[in-house]
């Protein structure tokens, strides 16, 4: 079995999920809209179980069907984009650019590169696609 060019961004995006979802809980801010928390929990939670279960697909030599993973990607890449900006739009519009209470310069810096690696992971979701759809 060789690493194709696919598994490597399959696994480079498993690896920034997992590093984006440990990047939320020690940065967690009090965001003040249900929908924005609802967003960002399920994107980061629910892509890990996604891209796991992808990966351990292809290590087991069980591929999934391609317009899945084509779905997945597409999807993948709005939602963690539209969190990345999100989680941006919170650190440095609600609080201000400002330390309150709450929110330490070392937390909002986390939240600040929780959102970049989350809109970079949405990049590489898709150039997935695009890789994907020319396979």
């Amino acid at each position: 079995m060789g690493l194709s060019r696919l598994s490597v961004i399959k696994f480079l995006e498993l690896l920034l999920t997992l590093s984006c979802v440990g990047l939320h809980y020690n940065s967690m801010g009090e965001h003040s809209d249900l929908h924005t928390i609802m967003l960002i929990n399920g994107t980061f939670v629910g892509f890990s179980v996604i891209l796991i279960g992808l990966f351990a697909g292809y290590l087991m030599n069980t591929p999934i069907n391609k317009r899945i993973d084509l779905f997945y990607s597409l999807v993948g890449c709005a939602m963690f984009i539209t969190s990345g900006v999100l989680i941006i739009q919170f650190w440095n519009d609600s609080v201000g650019g400002k330390v309150i209470g709450w929110a330490s310069s070392d937390r909002k810096n986390l939240g600040i590169t929780k959102g970049s690696l989350a809109i970079v992971n949405g990049i590489l979701f898709l150039v997935d696609v695009v890789f994907t759809f020319r396979d």
